[in-house]
């Protein structure tokens, strides 16, 4: 589809990590202010980016050329089905941009992340040569990450590693310097980020960093209703008893409903 002659150049921000930042609150502060952004940006949230996502989850785990082929053709397509007009910019915001969550088997890290984004990257300078472009990373301190990361696994997964365990297996999946170097490393674009901890303040929690890179103006921002937190820290007890259940001899179908029920589902 041929772009409209733009106004100014087009700004394209790819929030594409980390998961347990602030992901889930940022993105339905987002959906929930749609009618607000519409005029002047595109949101690009998982319900937009699936197929992306499929691609960036398995070539996390992969790590093969046929899955960033893959991400380049799905990508390619939905940038090619945008209509921007000549004043909206682009939004895309998704942690499953940076692949699976590190801490499940076999994907210890984030190390996927400067292949992937560098694929992104591509595929926006060809489809808008000209563009203004951004990627940005949340990102929390270490400890913990690792315990949001540990108790998501418990619940999503069938993880039986406690805690302590699940970290010595895992020690490198929250030290994001060495990735967000490694992307700095690889892309033409600037990379910014942002700790969950020093967006709590702020009057958008960990959406406020998305509108100012997209230089949201203060009279649109006074439109949008205040974050909701999402994903608060579940009980120990009820985090024991899901392990408890990854560690029986339940089939799928039966853990997935124990679970359920347990979790009030």
């Amino acid at each position: 589809m041929a772009a409209a002659p733009r106004d100014t150049p087009l700004r394209v921000v790819v929030h594409m990590g980390f998961h347990k930042t602030g992901t889930t609150s940022a993105q339905r502060f987002l959906r929930r202010g749609g009618k607000h952004l519409w005029p002047v940006m595109a949101l690009g949230l998982r319900q937009q980016l699936e197929p992306v996502l499929f691609a960036t989850r398995a070539f996390s785990t992969w790590r093969d050329p046929l899955s960033l082929e893959k991400l380049r053709l799905h990508f390619a397509a939905y940038l090619d089905g945008l209509e921007l007009g000549r004043k909206r910019d682009l939004l895309l915001s998704s942690e499953e941009l940076a692949g699976h969550m590190a801490g499940r088997a076999g994907l210890p890290d984030y190390s996927a992340v400067p292949e992937i984004a560098e694929v992104i990257e591509a595929c926006l300078l060809a489809q808008f040569p000209d563009a203004r472009i951004t990627f940005f990373f949340s990102l929390r301190a270490p400890g913990p990450w690792m315990q949001s990361a540990w108790a998501e696994h418990v619940k999503s997964s069938r993880m039986a590693f406690d805690f302590e365990a699940f970290c010595a297996a895992n020690s490198a999946a929250a030290d994001f310097a060495p990735v967000i170097e490694a992307t700095r490393a690889v892309l033409k674009s600037p990379v910014e980020t942002a700790s969950l901890e020093d967006t709590a303040t702020t009057p958008f929690g960990p959406a406020t960093p998305l509108l100012d890179l997209m230089e949201v103006p203060q009279e649109r921002r006074a439109l949008l209703d205040p974050p909701q937190h999402m994903n608060q820290r579940r009980d120990p007890a009820l985090l024991q008893a899901l392990l408890e259940l990854n560690r029986s001899d339940l089939d799928d179908t039966a853990l997935k409903a124990a679970k359920a029920k347990l979790l009030g589902r």
